[in-house]
């Protein structure tokens, strides 16, 4: 796979998702890359749809100081299983672990600047209107502040 590495440690909110999506449309085994809220999900049952990822709004951000903040979100790695099928519910969901666990591996190799605080993992079942099971990756990034904000003002110092 190839993998462009980012050489900012500033990102907005819209460059940031924009990323991910390009990368995780970069995995073999993933068709779609979506964002929003996690009602919004695509009730399809359409093989041209899943796996996918969907990043979950809304994102938290923390301002840590001058120069530093973080943004909080959820990444949605799910698949479409067979209706009331157990046996096949834990294979999809033990495959989307897998794509995560590859996937958070080529992000840290594309973004070598932006820090990660935190990353944990809950496994979904059942989760929207469709028979989807996945896991859902909580992350928080850590990157620098725009400093340069006094050229966006028209106030003299």
């Amino acid at each position: 796979m190839w993998v462009v590495i980012l050489k900012s440690n500033i990102m907005t909110i819209y460059e940031l998702i924009s990323e991910i999506q390009t990368l995780a449309l970069q995995h073999k085994q993933l068709v779609a890359a979506q964002c929003g809220n996690t009602f919004d999900v695509a009730t399809s049952k359409s093989s041209e749809i899943y796996p996918a990822l969907w990043i979950e709004l809304p994102i938290l951000t923390r301002y840590v100081d001058r120069r530093k903040k973080t943004h909080s979100f959820a990444l949605n790695f799910l698949s479409l299983c067979k209706a009331d099928d157990l046996e096949d519910a834990i294979n999809k969901t033990s495959d989307m672990e897998v794509v995560a666990d590859e996937f958070l591996q080529a992000l840290d190799d594309r973004f070598k600047n932006i820090g990660v605080d935190d990353i944990t993992a809950l496994t979904l079942r059942g989760f929207s209107d469709d028979d989807l099971v996945g896991v859902r990756v909580e992350i928080t990034f850590v990157m620098g502040r725009e400093c340069d904000y006094k050229e966006d003002f028209d106030v003299q110092a």
